[in-house]
């Protein structure tokens, strides 16, 4: 008889591979869902600060019974809202660097996301609101995030994504 010593190393190596191999995949998908996680809130931070700062010329509008975000100037009424500057409300929030037309965050060297392709946009409340469905001031805004693979497996193109928040100002009373 011959002797099968040592004729289960082969398959408990491939075993010991497959699990590595899945192990990694678990890990990267969940880096690549945190890291998604961590823009998109700090994407509506950024844009909930911007709708708050409306705040000041909101309230006295809404106050006095017609809407918020008007001024009356001279003889007619005009919409009095202004865009901040969110992609500096990133920089700060989530440690990225203007490189160009898009905003990266670094892992050491390795860069680990892009941001690019803002788009922010405030809707006014309708000036005399009905009561029905009174609207509110919203804000809206959209941006791409690319993600390269920390697993470098030949020319894997990074993950792209659009990620789309929308935050209002809604009175209480």
């Amino acid at each position: 008889m011959k002797s099968r010593r040592g004729s289960g190393l082969i398959a408990a190596a491939a075993v010991s591979f497959a699990i590595l191999v899945l192990a990694s995949v678990f890990l990267e998908y969940s880096r690549l869902q945190s890291t998604e996680r961590d823009v998109r809130d700090a994407v509506q931070a950024a844009v909930t600060e911007t709708c708050e700062e409306q705040y000041a010329g909101l309230y006295d509008g809404v106050r006095e019974g017609y809407s918020g975000g008007y001024r009356k100037a001279g003889g007619s009424w005009s919409e009095s809202l202004s865009a901040a500057d969110v992609y500096a409300r990133l920089d700060a929030s989530l440690g990225t660097r203007k490189d160009g037309s898009t905003h990266v965050k670094y892992a050491g060297t390795d860069v680990n996301y892009r941001l690019s392709g803002l788009s922010a946009q405030i809707t006014n409340a309708p000036f005399a609101p009905d009561g029905k469905g009174a609207g509110q001031l919203a804000c809206t805004a959209e941006i791409d995030l690319q993600m390269p693979l920390m697993v470098r497996l030949g020319n894997i193109t990074p993950l792209h994504g659009r990620i789309t928040v929308k935050s209002g100002y809604t009175p209480k009373f």
